[in-house]
């Protein structure tokens, strides 16, 4: 008879479904003093006055994205004053795209993709505010995608400045940051600056013996007892905190214990952890290359395949995109920039035979090429 292998209930898994990176534990380890801090921030909101603006700043994979979805769940059990939009400015990074996801929160369907302009948009979402007399906090997380598509400044002072055109309608936002060294007060306009006003809320790394507790307490759920021994999770351990992000950890846990599953043993071994490292280390390039365009990935792709050439040069890379059909320079070289802002390669402008630039990935090429696959439209 024939074995069927997807069919198969032999698992090491109680509830895969904790280990994922959107998954929400009804509490949050380690983030008390973020948490309240926070809190104490929105709380006027909930009385219909304009909460703090705030910047949640620290590192990918701190709690940042965790905090503010637990506290939003919070608001909406407890008040229908105060509505809190989460915005993703991975996907959402255009001013359309932003006030769309507002949209949709206050008249519960999207609007039109194309033929709709951002002002109609802001009619309809002042109209529902005055209205129902509440009181809008806009989550921007990841800030710096807004950046990069230059389109920060103009979001953020149409959001925060909204009560000049549509009286009576009180916005406040909360950005989150994982770039450390972005310094928001030169990054927007002088306009913005006095405006925004923010106060910083702090997400330091994880611990050791932090990353261990959160990680003891999803293996609990996820797992049954005795597949990870505490040997293995100790490897694990250091190998998150290597990373400095806890996703990793998750994600060793999830993909070590479908290597052991592969395997047909009963308990993940070493062998396991340093094979699903390869690509658990991933985590971060990975997110990054799943926002690019496709003519951005190709060029990605392009910088990697020249690994063997001592030196890479903006030239060589668009000679290579000619052959395939090609931009002209500026808009090369504009993506170019893009992946430079989101951290993929590093440039140096030189001079030699005109301007140019060398260019250099800031991971290695093949990991590049491992995760380059796929494509999106753009």
């Amino acid at each position: 008879m024939r074995q069927r292998f997807l069919l198969s209930d032999q698992t090491l898994f109680k509830n895969p479904d904790i280990l994922e990176f959107d998954y929400m534990p009804d509490q949050i380890s380690f983030r008390e003093m973020q948490l309240a801090d926070l809190a104490f921030r929105i709380r006027p909101g909930m009385a219909g006055m304009r909460p703090v603006n705030i910047l949640c700043r620290g590192l990918p994979g701190t709690g940042k994205t965790t905090c503010i979805h637990h506290l939003f769940s919070e608001i909406e059990e407890a008040t229908k004053r105060l509505v809190p939009v989460y915005v993703n400015c991975q996907n959402d990074r255009t001013k359309y795209s932003v006030y769309s996801r507002i949209y949709s929160k206050l008249l519960g369907h999207a609007p039109p993709r194309t033929g709709v302009a951002v002002s109609r948009l802001m009619d309809a979402i002042a109209k529902v505010m005055v209205e129902r007399d509440i009181v809008l906090l806009i989550c921007l997380d990841d800030l710096h995608y807004l950046m990069y598509e230059d389109v920060l400044n103009s979001v953020l002072y149409s959001l925060l400045r909204m009560y000049l055109d549509y009286p009576g309608c009180r916005v406040s936002v909360i950005m989150c940051e994982s770039d450390l060294d972005l310094d928001l007060s030169r990054a927007v306009d002088g306009s913005v600056s006095s405006s925004l006003c923010a106060e910083e809320v702090s997400f330091p790394p994880y611990s050791g013996d932090e990353i261990r507790a959160i990680l003891k307490d999803r293996m609990r759920e996820a797992i049954w007892p005795g597949v990870i021994s505490a040997e293995m999770l100790d490897l694990i351990v250091l190998q998150t905190q290597k990373a400095a992000d806890l996703r990793v950890g998750l994600d060793l846990l999830k993909r070590s214990v479908l290597k052991a599953e592969w395997a047909a043993r009963s308990t993940v071994v070493r062998e396991d952890i340093v094979y699903a490292y390869g690509d658990a280390s991933l985590v971060r390039l990975r997110e990054t290359v799943r926002v690019l365009s496709d003519k951005e990935r190709c060029i990605l792709r392009i910088i990697a395949d020249l690994r063997s050439y001592p030196v890479v040069t903006s030239g060589m890379v668009f000679a290579r995109v000619q052959d395939l059909g090609g931009v002209c320079y500026t808009s090369f070289y504009e993506r170019v920039k893009t992946l430079e802002k989101l951290g993929l390669v590093q440039l140096t402008v030189r001079q030699a035979k005109g301007r140019t630039s060398e260019i250099r990935l800031r991971y290695e090429a093949e990991e590049v090429e491992k995760v380059c696959g796929g494509k999106k439209e753009g």
